[in-house]
């Protein structure tokens, strides 16, 4: 699978990576400059290519097709791989802010460059906070056309599930609080967890006396910390102030494709998603969050969004089940999303579907070879970074 990367911060340095796939179906060269992006931010531990349908969404786009209409890039940010716990939300926030200022000033070299954020697990945080964390009145947070939130889940209820499940992690949760409550706040940056306290709970990772209490969120339901969005026990007047701010936001825009409509956010939910413990209730949490987003009037949760069957945490698996939840389900749900707040998914005009090369057509013949007992979407490494 071809790619390139950009240098978007040269100063830590942090990069892009920019799929660059090809059909194999035309004389082209990959020359098409696609004009809307779909920027991916993975969770804990994840880097580039992780996790790895982000490469089954770049297979929609092959950039040999005349006039592709997307394009599919990833951001490193300062806490991708094991660096997760070293940095927070906020730096986050800037460094994809920074991420996409590039794209626009660089790549696109177009200011109006339509860009749909998509967060996998802890990337979701990220989104959330994109949208309705304050922002600076030195610099203007860059406009996004939509957000897709994959696997949302709340870090705290599966350390405390961890807790409950392993008694060495249990020991772990509880040694971290102490080193946590007895350490200064004004220190609590600097201040790293001793690996051996840590590694029973999160693996051998250094993690910061902060980042552990924004994840933990020991004070919540009740004072919920910086990471704390998605737990099944906040209430509903906590979620009108994650989720009811979101329709307000001036850099989430309006949809520009058309069809009209209100701004709006995309939940793709796991149903055997491992990271949420089993005693929640994921439907009725999806509607919670429906709830509150929809609570102004000024948003909505897209129609689009579903709890996908068979789907793990990172949609991964190569039975026919998991096959045809992460081909067909996501994609297709991510691309009736894209379409809904952008467009260019199902132009006859720009996309010669004679060769199979439009996102939909990809997707159907997928399907048909999932069907068929193909092995398309099972797990070979014949790419190329």
């Amino acid at each position: 699978m071809e790619t390139i990367t950009h240098i978007y911060d040269p100063k830590r340095p942090l990069l892009l990576l920019e799929y660059r796939i090809t059909s194999n179906k035309t004389s082209l060269q990959a020359t098409s400059s696609p004009p809307n992006v779909l920027l991916f931010v993975g969770g804990l531990y994840d880097n580039f290519r992780s996790p790895r349908y982000v490469d089954d969404l770049a297979a929609l786009f092959p950039r040999d097709v005349a006039g592709q209409a997307w394009r599919v890039m990833h951001v490193q940010l300062s806490t991708n791989g094991r660096s997760w716990g070293l940095f927070d939300l906020d730096r986050d926030v800037k460094e994809i802010a920074a991420a996409i200022t590039y794209i626009r000033d660089t790549i696109t070299q177009s200011p109006s460059t339509p860009v749909v954020l998509m967060g996998h697990s802890t990337g979701c945080q990220d989104l959330m906070h994109y949208l309705i964390s304050p922002v600076s009145t030195s610099s203007a947070r860059p406009n996004i056309s939509g957000a897709i939130l994959q696997a949302p889940v709340s870090d705290r209820e599966a350390i405390l599930h961890s807790a409950s499940e392993s008694s060495a992690a249990k020991a772990s949760y509880e040694a971290c609080l102490q080193v946590a409550y007895s350490t200064p706040r004004e220190k609590h940056k600097t201040t790293i967890i001793p690996l051996d306290v840590i590694t029973p709970l999160f693996g051998p990772v250094p993690v910061t006396v902060f980042r552990f209490l924004s994840l933990a969120s020991p004070d919540s339901p009740e004072k919920p910390a910086m990471d704390d969005y998605y737990s099944s026990d906040l209430s509903d007047q906590r979620l009108r102030e994650t989720f009811g701010l979101i329709g307000a936001v001036p850099h989430l825009l309006q949809p520009s494709s058309g069809h009209g409509g209100t701004k709006s956010l995309l939940i793709l939910q796991g149903a055997n998603d491992q990271s949420i413990p089993p005693t929640v209730d994921k439907p009725h949490l999806l509607s919670r969050w429906k709830s509150a987003l929809e609570s102004t009037g000024e948003a909505a949760l897209s129609r689009h969004s579903l709890i996908i069957p068979h789907a793990k945490h990172d949609i991964s698996g190569e039975s026919k089940e998991a096959r045809r939840a992460r081909l067909v389900v996501m994609r297709g749900a991510v691309l009736k999303y894209l379409e809904d707040v952008v467009g260019g998914i199902d132009a006859p005009s720009r996309v010669d579907d004679s060769n199979g090369t439009s996102p939909w057509a990809i997707l159907e013949k997928d399907l048909k070879d999932i069907e068929s007992g193909n092995d398309v979407g099972k797990s070979a490494d014949t790419s190329k970074l």
